[in-house]
């Protein structure tokens, strides 16, 4: 007889496999750019990286298998998560809701505090997830060790975000920008051999925030290039 917890353990295993995401390199819009004297440097400022002020938005043109989309990512303004302060970045198709993720800038830090394919229900990680970080160098790594909360219940769980190399993406139609890659992955093993993983890679321009991101839309690989971006 399956036992209560994993009763309620399973149907979180089909929220976040749903969203399941793949940090492996893809070329198709993007390309190394050599390293200058200036690209060596740390990055000042993250908060620069991802501008998250209420009524940002960003259109993408996002491909999974030979279907292409629309997706409009929005900036919705400040939330509690969590029992936190977050700000809300909410990605539609056609209208219909297919990621939420709440970011936290806290010590001069960019951090991933929740995420979710649904309206009603938060992936919470205890602590957040660091992305990046004032002062970071192209190759550090943040390991993370926590717990992700969903629905009262607690899951152990790891996972490590690492901005790996400076890239120009050549973006469908907003222009040829330089980003910095970000590869963040999250694991938390469940009693039934499962795991919740949440791996994504996102390309974060300065000034700008997004110009690339890429994860998994169920057993699809999604990309999504960036098409337009509006500040408010």
């Amino acid at each position: 007889m399956m036992s209560s917890s994993l009763r309620l353990i399973m149907p979180i295993t089909v929220l976040c496999v749903s969203i399941l995401a793949g940090c492996q390199k893809s070329t198709d819009y993007s390309s190394t750019v050599a390293k200058s004297d200036d690209e060596e440097k740390a990055i000042a400022d993250c908060s620069a990286m991802l501008p998250l002020k209420s009524g940002f938005s960003w259109t993408f043109e996002t491909k999974v298998d030979q279907r292409t989309f629309t997706d409009v990512a929005s900036v919705r303004g400040p939330i509690r998560v969590g029992g936190g302060d977050a700000i809300l970045v909410e990605t539609k198709r056609n209208g219909q809701l297919v990621l939420r993720e709440a970011y936290h800038f806290a010590n001069k830090k960019l951090e991933l505090s929740a995420f979710s394919t649904s309206a009603k229900q938060w992936v919470v990680l205890d602590p957040p997830l660091t992305l990046l970080k004032d002062g970071a160098v192209l190759g550090d790594e943040y390991k993370w060790t926590g717990r992700l909360r969903i629905d009262g219940k607690s899951i152990d769980a790891h996972g490590l975000s690492r901005p790996s190399i400076r890239e120009a993406v050549q973006t469908q139609s907003a222009g040829r920008f330089s980003g910095v890659r970000i590869d963040s992955g999250i694991s938390a093993p469940l009693p039934n051999g499962d795991n919740i993983k949440y791996q994504t890679t996102r390309w974060l321009a300065t000034g700008i925030g997004f110009i690339r991101r890429e994860y998994l839309d169920r057993s699809a690989r999604r990309q999504s290039n960036l098409v337009s971006f509006k500040m408010k």
